[in-house]
């Protein structure tokens, strides 16, 4: 007799938790630069808004959506090869499109940094 594997549940919750967790910390770091900015323009270094403080919570959150996917195909019986196959490509996609969208942002922001000087 064939026995179903058990769907990783715990994998759910753990990449749930993880992308939000992060995300929370990305949006308040994004809130807390771009209000920086707001007050003291002239004095907020755009480039180091890219760092890695502000890559850690989205790679943070990138990860917990593979997991969170990932396992989530699992529970329709998807193996953990064609499940982390299938969303990888797909989670890197997605976030590097909006890591360029990110970027562009920031660089419309230095931009109008250097107009008004």
């Amino acid at each position: 007799m064939y026995n179903l594997p058990q769907p990783p549940y715990f994998l759910i919750a753990v990449g749930l938790f993880m992308s939000l967790s992060s995300g929370i910390v990305f949006a308040k770091l994004i809130k807390q630069l771009v209000q920086d900015w707001s007050v003291n323009p002239s004095t907020c270094n755009i480039v180091s808004m890219r760092g890695l403080t502000l890559q850690l919570p989205y790679i943070g959150i990138a990860i917990g959506a593979l997991i969170f996917l990932s396992s989530s195909l699992q529970l329709f019986g998807f193996t953990n090869l064609v499940a982390y196959s299938i969303c990888l490509p797909l989670t890197v996609a997605t976030g590097v499109v909006v890591w360029i969208q990110l970027t562009k942002i920031l660089d419309k922001m230095e931009q109008s940094i250097t107009e008004e000087s």
